[in-house]
């Protein structure tokens, strides 16, 4: 499920209410959220001495670590090794002699930013943000956009279990379909952020739940697929409908 506000930005309940997904994810991508992108992060603060799934290089391997670890663990070392080391932290010290006493420097960064970057890591991390391109909506059968419909409005039960959209969000021009109205319309959605955009969006959860440590995610591909399939559609409806609208007006007034 993805969620944008009114101002037409994207963003997640919770965590990103202020990062669609999560967003779909939506975002990881377009991320989302007020703040630095955690990718951004880990590239300028991480990636010089950690590898994500590359094996140790000055520290250990960051894959998995969102899972080896707690949020509140994490987001202490990170913001400073050596205040958790000097508290007598077990794994801290172990850490710190299994490494040769590398000191990993301290890191001013906000509540938000660092829940994001555990969240970047859970997700798969820069392994996520090398996946290959996604299918582009354009390609879509009639089959696919109906998929994307019944899943849009909960007529269709996504494989994580997550919320149907509308739930929260309504596209215009689908009057025998009612939609949610506590996040925006979504009628203009896809041509504002397109297919790579919009996948990474719809990655992201809406809902202010922990992340899942199973590799779950709020949809597959296919499910993503089909719901930006929808999003097209209704945005190319939406232009058209607005068109012929504008039109009678003009003849109206003549």
């Amino acid at each position: 499920m993805i969620c944008i506000d009114r101002t037409g930005h994207a963003s997640r309940i919770g965590r990103a209410a202020a990062l669609l997904v999560p967003a779909l994810a939506l975002g990881a991508a377009a991320h989302l959220a007020a703040g630095t992108a955690p990718a951004v992060i880990f590239a300028t603060k991480c990636s010089s001495c950690h590898t994500y799934g590359r094996g140790v290089l000055v520290g250990p391997d960051l894959k998995g670590v969102a899972t080896r670890r707690s949020r509140p663990w994490l987001m202490s070392w990170i913001r400073s090794s050596e205040r958790v080391i000097r508290s007598g932290d077990a794994t801290a010290v172990v850490l710190f002699e299994k490494y040769g006493h590398q000191r990993m420097p301290d890191h001013e960064l906000s509540d938000s930013d660092l829940s994001q970057l555990i969240d970047y890591l859970a997700a798969g991390g820069p392994e996520f943000e090398g996946r290959s391109a996604p299918r582009l909506a354009a390609t879509a059968r009639p089959h696919d956009i109906d998929a994307g419909r019944d899943l849009f409005f909960g007529q269709r039960v996504f494989a994580g279990g997550g919320a149907a959209c509308a739930s929260c969000h309504s596209v215009r021009d689908q009057p025998a379909l009612a939609g949610g109205s506590l996040g925006p319309d979504l009628t203009r959605t896809y041509s504002k952020y397109q297919d790579k955009d919009l996948r990474s969006l719809l990655e992201w959860d809406c809902l202010p739940r922990p992340p899942a440590t199973d590799g779950r995610r709020p949809m597959t591909d296919d499910e993503s697929f089909a719901v930006r399939a929808f999003l097209r559609q209704a945005d190319q409806q939406g232009r058209l409908i607005g068109r012929v609208t504008i039109s009678e007006a003009r003849s109206v007034n003549r």
